[in-house]
This record gives C-alpha cells, structure tokens and sequence, in this order.
C-alpha cells in the first residue's frame, strides 16, 4: 500500500512540475509577443533619425512661433524639455518682489535647461475669451528646436505610453516645422500662430446625440 501511495505521490509531483512548466513556457511566449509588440509600437512612434535632423534645422531658423494648446499639454511638454513646469505658470524666470507679489514659482526647483519664456510670453485664455484651459506661448527657434529634441528622445521610451505621446506631439509641431520656407523672404509670416487642438467632427456628434 505504502508503494502504491508513493507512486502515486512521485505522479502527481511529476504532473504538477509539468502544468508548472508549460505554464512558464507559455508565460514567457506572452512575455515575449508583448516585449515584440512594444517594439513595434515604439519603433512606430519614432521618426527616422535623418527626417528629424532636418526638422531641426528648418526649426532653428524660425524666429518665433505663437503656439496655442491647452495648458496640460504644454505642461508635459515643458516638463520634458526645461525640467519643471505648472500649469498655473505665466512666466519661467523669478519677477522682482515686491510688497504685492504673490509667488507662483516652485522656489525649491531649478530648470535643467532655461525656456527663456518671461513674462508677456504666455497668455491664458480664459473662459471669457472662449479658452477653456487653452494659452498662447511666445516660442523662440530655440524653443522650438528644444521641444522637438526632447519629443524626439520621448518617442524612443520602453514607455509606450509615453512614446505615443511624444510622437502626436512631435508630428503636431512637425506639420509646422514643414511649412517653413528656408528660402522665402525673411519676416513675411513672423508670429504665425499654430494651434494643437484636434477635435471630433461636429456633424457626426450631433448626429450620434440624437
């Protein structure tokens, strides 16, 4: 009886090693199609390292952009390209204090590359104006060339997350970037605005809200 139970205990162990293994074999071919499709993914998000460069340099000769986005957005990008960044923020450098000055500024941080965005060169649009959130931000070629850098560098992240959010923002500011003549006349469209605001089609929403 006691050999009987043995085997028995030696078949249930070698059954139970065996549903262990085939359920880490297929463990790791999920692993894998994941790690596989992450690739993909992220390789989809970047652009091609020659496309970029030449962004770059179109980018570099602009003299300043009036980009307009929602200000979440221009937080992430912030963030990422000078080191920190609030949405609540008009400017990026400290003002003169005074006996009326309320601080906004993040006294314990320091930007790890300086935006140069003073004040006057980020407007709020609020809801008087129809804004919901949106501001206007005074970018300089420098800015730019900064933003598209750091995008770039984003799109390259394991995060795929990430990664997919830096490539729509890189291409939104590359649809600029493209439109740019570096051999038009100087100063015929300084300032231009661009907006970063995709909606849904207006026809098709109110069809589906009837």
């Amino acid at each position: 009886m006691f050999k009987t139970w043995r085997e028995e205990y030696r078949a249930n162990q070698a059954l139970k090693r065996k549903i262990e293994l085939e359920q880490w074999e297929q463990e790791k071919r999920w692993r894998e199609e994941d790690r596989a499709a992450r690739q993909k993914a992220i390789s989809e998000n970047a652009p091609a390292l020659a496309t970029h460069n030449e962004h770059m340099r179109t980018a570099t000769g602009v003299s300043y952009l009036t980009l307009v986005c929602h200000e979440d957005t221009w937080t992430f990008m912030a963030v990422r390209a000078f080191g920190q960044w609030q949405p609540a923020w008009t400017q990026s450098v400290r003002p003169v204090i005074t006996s009326g000055y309320a601080p906004t500024w993040d006294e314990m941080g320091k930007f790890t590359v300086d935006p140069n965005l003073p004040e006057g060169r980020i407007k709020k649009l609020g809801p008087v104006s129809g804004g919901n959130g949106l501001q206007q931000v005074l970018l300089s070629g420098h800015n730019l060339t900064q933003l598209l850098s750091t995008l770039y560098e984003g799109t390259k992240e394991d995060d795929v997350t990430a990664s997919a959010r830096c490539s729509r923002l890189y291409n939104k500011l590359v649809e600029f970037v493209e439109l740019v003549d570096p051999d038009a006349e100087a100063g015929q469209t300084t300032g231009i605005t661009f907006q970063i605001d995709d909606s849904v089609d207006a026809a098709a929403v109110s069809h589906s809200g009837r």
